[in-house]
């Protein structure tokens, strides 16, 4: 199953723009795919004290938090839509990392101490937006999520689109890239 995870509070954004030529590539389709929209589902990013103790179980007390361990379970292919902030992910995704994420999920530790990914995702692809250029940022993107984070926990074959400058972007480059996520979504379907 494909899963989209949405990240942006704002529905008049390009982002959400992306997210909706995804969506609608994917109903054209066919049922086998499922969307976390972590603003929409009124996802706090932030690790509280009875998660933090549940924590080095591999478990939690967050709801949301174990029905996305639920979909995750079920993923062979995850699409991430979000901007990029600051250099990074915004926390709400950055929070679903460690929420989510966790110990005898996602990863366990080899006897001597590696990370050894329990997930087994064999597609992640990450659709970014950013008003800095893309080179700005891309050793974190293209170096620490996906080898990092993505390998570490079994998210393999990661790809990375970055639609940046866009104040300056015109209406052509903006409807080329919708194009791109909606061409890319259907194929990661089939």
């Amino acid at each position: 199953m494909l899963t989209v995870v949405y990240g942006h509070p704002y529905d008049k954004s390009f982002n959400a723009a992306i997210k909706d030529a995804v969506l609608a590539a994917l109903a054209k389709e066919g049922p086998e795919w499922s969307l976390i929209d972590l603003y929409a589902d009124g996802f706090d990013p932030a690790v509280r004290a009875p998660e933090l103790a549940l924590y080095s179980q591999g478990r939690t007390s967050d709801a949301l938090a174990q029905k996305y361990m639920d979909i995750l379970a079920r993923t062979d292919t995850i699409l991430y839509i979000f901007p990029v902030w600051w250099g990074t992910e915004p926390a709400i995704v950055k929070g679903f990392h460690d929420k989510v994420l966790l110990k005898g999920f996602a990863w366990t530790s080899s006897p001597e101490g590696r990370l050894v990914p329990k997930l087994n995702i064999r597609r992640t692809v990450l659709f970014t937006t950013s008003e800095a250029p893309t080179a700005t940022f891309s050793a974190y993107f293209t170096g620490y999520l996906p080898e990092h984070v993505f390998a570490a926990v079994g998210m393999q074959g990661a790809a990375w689109h970055n639609f940046d400058n866009i104040p300056r972007s015109t209406p052509e480059e903006r409807a080329a890239f919708l194009k791109l996520a909606a061409r890319e979504a259907s194929a990661l379907i089939k």
